[in-house]
């Protein structure tokens, strides 16, 4: 223990004697405010060096799928879901208009619908069905979580209010698929009843996006090429996300 604390310690000792130097007011600037804007590793960067941004990224997204069977969009509004993402930007010019993004992220996705994920546990399948009109159920909620690593093509104009366009994939895993059906008892009161444990969900995340914006906002969107589930008996359901992308640092 004490050997960690001491490790610690020194790494914190060299951290500061990294950036405890003079600063320079050439690297100071309202539209580059604190030292996360020009963090480039144990020392601060250099002004000659390419300026980086895009780094730490969050999307708010509308949630739907794609099945022939169901149009698009007739999912709930509150069909929210959102990723957040570090990412590193890598610069391939002095002006950093073309460059490549990696990091990691993590994802939840929630659909809305009249529709409900019936497991079928004799065939380990999962196919979607209308919920019954004399059910009780008052709606159907499907979640799922996934963990990826972004990698992404960034093109952008030079200087600070710049415009961006960004094309990229995603690698990941997906987790904890759950449907959440909301009835209420004869009280009255909402009864949710949740349902884990899909056996044909598909692990294997692999999806493309784009964003198209201004400066630290954009539009983005993003397919999933699988779909969720991988059972061939089962529904085919693709993913799609509609929404904001906002670029912290």
């Amino acid at each position: 223990m004490r050997k960690k604390i001491s490790i610690f310690v020194c790494l914190c000792i060299l951290a500061y004697g990294a950036n405890a130097q003079k600063p320079d007011s050439n690297l100071i600037s309202r539209f580059r405010p604190g030292f996360l804007w020009f963090y480039g590793g144990i020392r601060p960067s250099k002004l000659v060096d390419a300026k980086k941004y895009d780094r730490l990224v969050v999307d708010v997204l509308y949630n739907d799928w794609i099945n022939k069977n169901q149009p698009l969009f007739k999912n709930h509004w509150s069909s929210i879901g959102f990723n957040i993402q570090t990412i590193f930007d890598i610069p391939f010019n002095s002006k950093n208009t073309v460059g490549l993004g990696i990091g990691l992220g993590y994802g939840h996705s929630r659909i809305q619908s009249d529709y409900f994920l019936n497991h079928v546990d004799s065939n380990q399948t999962t196919i979607l069905t209308e919920i019954p009109l004399n059910s009780g159920i008052e709606k159907s909620v499907f979640t799922v979580n996934k963990i990826f690593v972004p990698i992404e093509l960034r093109f952008r104009t030079a200087g600070w209010k710049h415009f961006k366009f960004q094309l990229g994939g995603r690698i990941g895993y997906q987790f904890l698929g759950q449907t959440h059906l909301f009835s209420k008892n004869n009280s009255g009161l909402e009864v949710e009843t949740i349902t884990s444990g899909f056996k044909d969900l598909d692990p294997f995340l692999m999806s493309v996006h784009a964003r198209i914006g201004i400066r630290n906002w954009a539009l983005t969107a993003s397919y999933n090429l699988n779909p969720y589930f991988k059972n061939k008996q089962s529904t085919t359901l693709n993913g799609l996300e509609l929404g904001l992308s906002i670029s912290l640092f």
